[in-house]
Order: structure tokens, then C-alpha cells, then sequence
């Protein structure tokens, strides 16, 4: 695969993770928020949890081709251990919400090392950005930013639930947009 065509596959799947995230978002605001009577049924919340459970395998493939493509770049050791930090996080979130499926209660360790690990493996793959000069550089410096201020806000702010999943998807929306414009 060229790396014009490599671009364009990470972003779409940056970009789609987002979209896939919003669907899952979208039902669980129908469900908590909106009380939507729909929501009330069994089969709609594992619908709901397998949007956002998706979402996070396809996150998981474009961060994989974002990683290959900043180490072909120069990034030979900050890639890939900001994607190896994703991944460990993702198995752990993974299996909290497939467990919160079956219990209805969350592990909340799970999500909390979720959390942190996904937050900061994408401000490592912001510094990755800036290291290669793969995407602009303000690319780079908005996903160190977002990820390492909320790093700090959430357990200020909302120190009983930091589990806020959509912020996890606006830094790969932007390098996902960034990447198809540059291809």
C-alpha cells in the first residue's frame, strides 16, 4: 500500500470510528436522557454498547495504520507504543462494557485505566504527529492539548465518572480529516 492510499484508508477509519461513536452515543442519549421508551426494551442496550464496542475496533485499525505510517515517517519508538498504551486500554475497556452487558454495573478500574491509557497514548501520538511533521503541526499540538487537559479536568470535574467516551474520538476526527486532506 503507497502512502497516499494509506492515508486515505487511516482517515476514513479515524473518521468512521467517530461516526460509528455517534450512533452508540446517540442511543444512550435516547436511553439515559431522552427516556425513550425504545430504550426500556433488552435488545436496545446491547445494541447501544456494541455501537460504542465497534467503535473502539474500528479507533483500534486506524490508529494501527496512523502508527505505521508515523514510523515510516521517523517515529520508530513513540508510535509504536502509543499504539501499544490504545490497545492495552481497549482490551480493558472492551471487556468492561461486554461485562457491563451482562451485570448492568460497570468495572469501574477497567474504565478508569481505560481512560487514562487512552488519553495518554493519543497525546503521545499528538507528539508523534509533531515529531514527523506527518499532518501541520497545530494537528499535533491540539491533540497533546485536548488529551492531557481532560487527563486533568475529568478527575477534577467528575472524579465519580470520567468515562466520557466521545472525548476520545474528536483528537482521531481531526488527524482522520487532517490525513484525507493531505492524501
Amino acid at each position: 500500500m503507497n502512502i497516499s492510499s494509506e492515508q486515505i484508508v487511516a482517515g476514513t477509519l479515524l473518521i468512521f470510528s467517530s461516526l460509528v461513536f455517534a450512533v452508540g452515543g446517540i442511543l444512550y442519549s435516547g436511553r439515559v436522557i431522552l427516556k425513550w421508551p425504545a430504550g426500556e426494551t433488552p435488545g436496545y442496550l446491547r445494541w447501544e454498547r456494541g455501537f460504542v464496542i465497534a467503535s473502539v475496533l474500528v479507533l483500534i485499525q486506524g490508529l494501527v495504520l496512523l502508527a505505521r505510517m508515523l514510523e515510516a515517517a521517523g517515529s520508530t519508538i513513540l508510535a509504536p507504543l502509543s499504539m501499544v498504551t490504545f490497545l492495552a486500554g481497549a482490551v480493558l475497556i472492551i471487556v468492561a462494557e461486554t461485562l457491563f452487558l451482562s451485570r448492568q454495573e460497570w468495572v469501574y478500574s477497567s474504565v478508569v485505566i481505560y481512560v487514562v491509557l487512552a488519553f495518554l497514548s493519543q497525546a503521545a501520538f499528538g507528539l508523534a504527529l509533531l515529531q514527523t511533521g506527518l499532518l501541520p503541526g497545530w494537528i499535533g499540538w491540539v491533540t497533546i492539548i485536548w488529551n492531557l487537559a481532560w487527563l486533568v479536568i475529568l478527575p477534577i470535574d467528575r472524579p465519580l465518572n470520567i468515562y466520557y467516551p466521545w472525548l476520545h474520538y474528536a483528537a482521531p476526527l481531526l488527524i482522520g480529516i487532517g490525513l484525507l486532506v493531505r492524501s
